[in-house]
């Protein structure tokens, strides 16, 4: 007893608190990942808004006094890899990052082989639109790849906080 009569009890310790699937903790810090049915759709609609956009585009080229920039090329591979470094994070899974990717391939392989003379997707050495349809395949495999390392990182990184 104190001086004043009163007793001093020691804090109750409570017992922790059970997280339900729900429940997060303070800043996000531990979300749940989306199913795997939910990560494919993502994924695969990333991949035909992004592929399509981005096989639209690769070929646009601007000339200058005998040289040309790939503008296009350099966009649309920027475009893929940050659809792709997000579909990845945002569903938390690594394979979600290369599945845009896979899908522009077969978007451009498809707009460039399945109908003879195609006028989007040009594949020749001779001019400056077919070397850079030709680069598009490059970029497309450049970016899946990127974007799988990316991903895999973030996702390692992001684990061990």
């Amino acid at each position: 007893m104190s001086a004043s009569g009163l007793r001093r009890t020691a804090p109750r310790e409570s017992a922790p608190a059970v997280q339900t699937a729900g429940d997060h903790a303070p800043g996000g810090a531990e979300k749940q990942r989306p199913g795997a049915a939910s990560s494919l759709v993502t994924a695969l609609l990333t991949g035909l808004v992004a592929g399509a956009v981005a096989t639209a585009m690769h070929a646009n080229i601007w000339y200058l006094d005998g040289w040309w920039l790939p503008w296009g090329l350099v966009f649309s591979g920027a475009l893929l890899l940050c659809a792709s470094v997000w579909c990845g994070t945002a569903t938390r899974r690594v394979w979600a990052a290369a599945v845009p990717g896979l899908v522009t391939y077969v978007i451009a392989w498809a707009t460039a082989y399945l109908r003879e003379g195609s006028a989007l997707v040009v594949t020749t050495w001779a001019e400056p639109v077919g070397i850079v349809g030709l680069l598009w395949f490059a970029v497309i495999f450049v970016a899946v790849m990127a974007s799988v390392i990316v991903t895999g990182h973030w996702l390692v990184r992001s684990r061990a906080r």
